[in-house]
């Protein structure tokens, strides 16, 4: 049987024009998405760099949306969603972890992860008013009360 680790992610970062002269390259950021039927190359390309890319299961990674802001004087410029299934990965807090390090170097104005693994526990973690918190871990077993 396998362990899947289910992950929802929502990030809002603002984009500070004329400071940022350029737009933000997400991919480069939070990493590549790499699909179970990705080219041998790109597979290889994940076993060898994993941090070009997002978490990985045995399937394949995680996918990411990136919505910008028509409005190019709005400072709340990019919406990032970060979701999906990882099959053979039992790592819900490591994936909490990745995606707080990952904001670090941003200007996060809202932000929150909750990922899953099944029959084990899950993590959540929020961005309150530019406080970065400590996560929030419920075992299985108290969830299911």
């Amino acid at each position: 049987m396998s362990v899947w680790t289910h992950v929802a992610a929502v990030a809002r970062i603002d984009w500070l024009y004329p400071l940022a002269k350029e737009e933000c390259d997400f991919r480069k950021i939070f990493g590549k998405e790499c699909c179970w039927d990705a080219p041998h190359e790109v597979w290889v390309e994940s076993d060898e760099h994993p941090e070009r890319f997002l978490p990985m299961g045995s399937e394949g990674s995680l996918d990411m949306s990136v919505w910008t802001n028509p409005d190019a004087c709005c400072s709340a410029r990019y919406t990032v969603s970060i979701f999906g299934d990882l099959r053979d990965f039992d790592n819900a807090r490591g994936v909490v972890e990745w995606f707080r390090g990952k904001l670090k170097d941003l200007c996060v104005r809202q932000a929150v992860i909750t990922a899953e693994t099944e029959f084990m526990e899950t993590v959540s973690w929020t961005f309150i008013d530019g406080v970065d918190t400590e996560p929030v871990i419920v075992p299985w077993e108290e969830a299911e009360e």
